[in-house]
């Protein structure tokens, strides 16, 4: 009888089990959308935490915290020649911040298999263009007059740095996925993967949604604490 019962319990313990875990991983992230011209898809990074509930043995739901960088290339560059200076704008890309929390359900569908799908609020807490200059300038004395003959004789001083520029009051700081993926677990070792999809827009220009969606593949390598 002790034994039957320690065996119970033990099967009621496996499928009515809280558990945390810590995930980390890499996001492959691009837009689409209308307005989206010569945008293509970059490797960045993501962190975060989930506490998962399992009361069955085919159900679990899992609650998420996940701190995700994005970065999107934009495949352009710029040129502005000049007598005085003269620049090359290469490597633009959007690189943005946010704070992601995945509320999602899981079927079971073979030992250590599950798949997964659910609703992720998003919150931007930053959002950055960065690129590259590169070129040269012509130094010119204030208060001279000069021909164009006299500029090109200057001699030219190259210059090369990268650009840091804040774009987030271009963005819309509440973004809604619909992530769906699947997770193998194996010793509570969790591999996942994710892609999402953006329902909302994330860029604007001055008062205007413009038709920019997110989307984003998330893999992630995790360890699973019983609670």
């Amino acid at each position: 009888m002790a034994l039957a019962a320690a065996g119970v319990a033990t099967a009621q313990e496996a499928y009515s089990l809280w558990s945390v875990t810590p995930k980390a991983g890499l996001t492959v992230a691009s837009v689409v959308g209308d307005d989206v011209e010569r945008c293509s898809s970059s490797v960045s990074w993501a962190a975060g935490v989930e506490a998962s509930l399992r009361p069955g043995r085919l159900l679990s739901f899992d609650f998420g915290l996940f701190y995700t960088r994005d970065r999107i290339k934009k495949d352009v560059q710029g040129h502005s020649p000049g007598p005085t200076i003269d620049f090359t704008l290469t490597r633009p890309r959007l690189v943005t911040e946010r704070l992601d929390i995945p509320l999602m359900a899981g079927l079971h569908v073979l030992p250590g298999l599950t798949l997964k799908a659910g609703i992720q609020p998003s919150l931007l807490m930053s959002a950055r263009a960065k690129y590259h200059l590169s070129g040269f300038t012509r130094g010119l004395e204030p208060m001279h007059t000069y021909t164009d003959e006299d500029i090109a004789k200057l001699p030219k001083t190259p210059f090369e740095r990268d650009g840091d520029m804040g774009v987030k009051s271009r963005m819309y700081d509440f973004d809604l996925c619909v992530p769906i993926g699947a997770s193998y677990e194996w010793r509570n070792i969790v591999l996942d993967a994710r892609y999402h999809f953006g329902l909302y827009s994330i860029a604007k220009e001055e008062d205007e949604r413009l038709d920019v969606k997110r989307r984003y593949l998330l893999l992630t390598l995790g360890y699973r604490f019983s609670l």
